[in-house]
């Protein structure tokens, strides 16, 4: 990754952070020695399996009896035993009380692969033999698989007697803002561009597979859960929660993650379901999804449309956005609300528009459920709004580059609070699009066509971790123990899933404390001795845990100086580590190993200074000085914001329709890099999940709400070969000055662009503005055809395909339903 270059974190000679250390998990990842869930092994262990439905609306009778009397099965469940016996939750940001969610269908199904039984068994064999004889009588009812017909006033309803606090019918959140006067910027504006935008669902598609294994100790009270999970406090207080057990008798592990991406931030039905077989038969029960069920149940992207309404001066400047956000959520309320509100307000970036007015209606339908997925709602705005750019540009008849530039957050204006709210510590955003233009060759490509070859442009803006809306907390917290051979544990609940995490936080603490890297040890994440934390998610890890982690080394490296200061009669101020040592400044051959100093706060504590508390452990906690969401839809929900500018030429095939990527830049602002390399691999990881949204990857659904490529054979996602050369990536540091290492988030930057730059550069290429994703070759062939039978030169798909049946023009678009003021 090649970078201009600036001050590391730390300075001093063999200093580890802002150097690219080999990770050190990548050994038992490679060699096959890392442990899964589905490697995990206990005494006596049973597996079970899911009865899933396969009607994706219908009212339904179960009769297990049968699947009691089959080989191997112990125990056989289904949802009316539980009723009254297991306490409903919900989407853990809207609150445990919503009680949409349990672990089985009763009454009535609402998406195809809802649990409706499961069976145990001394194999997963028989557990699944033993489901065919579970029989479901199914009373189908309508279906709806689009967030618009799920609207309409006689649209069935799919969840029955839920009251969603501000939702109603098939409505479970609403989202506003209300910033400045957008009629007044829509008098002023010289050109207002208007367009329909339609957004697709992702899978996380993470290798690893959601599975957990339930482990009730009869004797202690103790229930256990190993699970592939993000979060394992907010699981462990979801399933206490749910089970009513006292939070100290629920412990949660994380082995070995193999990726989430979001989609395994919360507590899903499995996880209930193998705890309370455990806590039935006093065994270890296994429960793994396959991948057809992930598919069918886990949670996807959000599917967006999006009514976008953009003002703007003739000299560019855009002076107002108005906004009416339809979401398809699916029929369960995970943190799809979120979604919208965090994704819209933080994906206006860079722009500081002065007049906003945006509704948004979060909608179920008999789909699966969306969730949290990389980007968080950033790539679905970016895909509207950077768009529009250039389509103002146009008409305007200005460069898109030009306009980006006159209207993003400039360096030298940081710190900046924008009219919404988000303040902006620093930014390197507006160089950053002025290098991927330069390296991209914006102006000369530009000015010299090629038949069938175009290029684009995006920026974008993501928040480094977040204070959720309606969870008021956004912490983390490390534990730090010397031990008494000089090595040092990290204690933290954070769990890593590609982050690094090991590696990373051991450079920091190498650093602080002198101690070798090769001596620090990151444990596993236990609720049962890690501190409180929320987990990993929302680009948080080096920004949040980081800043926790320094903070507890610089705490602890205090009361190792302390003991050296004391032992060897020095003033703590002429003390230095190093080398596994504390020694006098300018004799660092000299000193006390730390594993002395170790040994005498717990073994020789006469050694010790006068009032010192034995051991050297250090805790810490980082909670991020931000907002809440204000009933205008205000606020600065991030700590710091890492920017992105993304540029790609494109050839597109008119035989084929096939979109070749010749280049592609991405330039960006990670603040203060801990590691490049790890950073290098988010920035790789967080593209391919932006150009499978972008060219390929959709959840598939018939009228009867059955998903048709719920299988890697027909669900598209990239492949390397698919992939362009992703060698010509750069960073232009602009370090958080909020976040006392200066470091920002890079697990998300590299998506939020990606459909927008894709969407920029066909147009460029071949006229047709695509405003529904995916982008596929097909899709391209139809609106070739299209474009060049209807003559049009300023072509939309499916906009103006002949079989469109959405709305064409602005004054055909639907609006928000009901007075959003009386919900807020």
């Amino acid at each position: 990754m090649d970078k201009k270059v600036e001050p590391a974190l730390s300075t001093g000679p063999a200093k580890l952070v802002g150097t690219s250390v080999p990770r050190t998990e990548d050994m038992a990842l490679l060699t096959g020695t890392a442990r899964y869930i589905d490697d995990l092994r206990f005494p006596g262990m049973l597996y079970a399996k899911i009865l899933r439905s396969s009607h994706a609306h219908a009212r339904i009778k179960v009769d297990t009896s049968e699947a009691y009397s089959m080989p191997g099965v112990h125990g056989v469940l289904a949802g009316r035993e539980l009723v009254g016996k297991v306490k409903p939750w919900g989407d853990l940001m809207q609150d445990l009380l919503v009680g949409d969610h349990f672990p089985f269908a009763v009454d009535k199904v609402l998406f195809e692969g809802q649990e409706i039984a499961a069976v145990v068994a001394d194999t997963k064999y028989q557990a699944l033999d033993a489901l065919e004889k579970v029989k479901v009588e199914y009373d189908d009812l309508p279906v709806m698989v689009d967030a618009e017909a799920a609207l309409a006033d006689d649209a069935p309803l799919i969840q029955e007697g839920i009251n969603y606090e501000f939702g109603e019918g098939n409505i479970f959140d609403r989202y506003r803002v209300r910033i400045g006067d957008i009629d007044a910027a829509e008098a002023e504006a010289d050109l207002v561009v208007r367009q329909r935008f339609s957004t697709n669902r992702q899978a996380g598609a993470a290798l690893d597979p959601h599975g957990c294994i339930a482990n009730f100790d009869s004797f202690t009270g103790v229930l256990t859960l190993y699970s592939s999970t993000q979060s394992i406090f907010m699981l462990r207080d979801s399933i206490a929660d749910v089970l009513q057990l006292p939070r100290n008798k629920v412990r949660v592990v994380a082995p070995e993650v193999g990726a989430g991406f979001g989609s395994k931030v919360q507590m899903f039905p499995h996880e209930v379901i193998a705890c309370i077989l455990s806590m039935r038969l006093g065994r270890p029960v296994h429960l793994v999804l396959s991948r057809a069920d992930i598919f069918r149940v886990g949670t996807a992207r959000n599917s967006q449309i999006r009514h976008v309404e953009m003002f703007f001066k003739k000299t560019g400047q855009i002076i107002g956005y108005r906004d009416y956000v339809i979401q398809n959520s699916g029929a369960l309320s995970f943190w799809g609300n979120q979604v919208v509100h965090i994704g819209t307000n933080v994906g206006l970036l860079p722009y500081p528009i002065p007049n906003l007015h945006i509704d948004g209606e979060i909608v179920h339908t008999n789909t699966a459920p969306g969730g949290a997925l990389r980007g968080f709602g950033i790539p679905q705005i970016i895909f509207a709004k950077e768009q529009i750019v250039d389509m103002a540009a146009e008409a305007l008849g200005l460069d898109p580059l030009d306009v980006r530039a006159l209207n993003t957050v400039k360096r030298n204006q940081c710190p900046i609070r924008t009219p919404i709210g988000q303040v902006v510590d620093t930014t390197s955003v507006d160089e950053c699009l002025q290098m991927v233009a330069a390296e991209i060759g914006w102006k000369e490509k530009r000015a010299n066509p090629k038949p069938y070859e175009g290029v684009g442009m995006a920026i974008s803006m993501k928040y480094t971790s977040c204070r959720h809306p309606s969870f008021d907390t956004d912490l983390s917290a490390i534990r730090l123990r010397l031990e008494t051979d000089g090595t040092v544990t990290i204690f933290s609940s954070d769990v890593t899933h590609g982050q690094g995490h090991a590696t990373f936080l051991g450079q920091i603490v190498s650093d602080v404390l002198g101690v070798g890297f090769e001596k620090i040890f990151l444990a596993p994440p236990d609720t049962a001795n890690a501190p409180f934390g929320l987990g990993t998610y929302a680009s948080r890890a080096a920004a949040v845990l980081g800043t926790a982690c320094r903070t507890a080394a610089e705490r602890l490296r205090e009361k190792i100086v302390a003991i050296a200061a004391h032992v060897l009669e020095a003033d703590p101020q002429d003390l230095e580590t190093g080398n596994d040592r504390v020694y006098v400044r300018g004799m660092g051959d000299s000193g006390l190993y730390l594993e002395n100093l170790a040994t005498f706060s717990v073994y020789r504590t006469h050694q010790l200074p006068p009032g010192f508390e034995p051991t050297l452990e250090a805790v810490a906690t980082y909670d991020t000085p931000t907002d809440r969401e204000g009933p205008d839809g205000s606020g600065n929900f991030s700590v710091t914001y890492a920017g992105s500018a993304h540029a790609a030429h494109v050839r597109i095939s008119p035989e084929t329709g096939q979109i070749e990527i010749l280049d592609y830049v991405m330039v960006h602002d990670t603040g203060t890099v801990i590691n490049p390399l790890i950073v290098e691999g988010q920035h790789q990881g967080g593209f391919l999940m932006g150009i499978g949204m972008a060219l390929g990857e959709d959840y598939v659904y018939d009228k009867m709400g059955h998903m048709v490529n719920a299988t890697f054979a027909e669900y598209q996602a990239p492949q390397a070969a698919d992939m362009p050369e992703l060698n010509r990536m750069f960073e232009i540091p602009a370090p958080s000055t909020a976040i006392p290492g200066g470091q920002k988030g890079a697990g998300e930057s590299g998506t939020g662009p990606v459909p927008a730059v894709m969407g920029n550069a066909i147009a460029n290429a071949i006229g047709i503005r695509f405003t529904e994703l995916p982008i596929t070759p097909d899709r391209i062939l139809l609106a070739l055809r299209e474009k060049e039978r209807s003559g049009k030169a300023d072509f939309r798909y499916p906009d103006d395909m002949p079989d469109y049946l959405g709305p064409r023009d602005a004054q055909s678009w639907p609006k928000p339903k009901g007075e959003l003021e009386l919900f807020f």
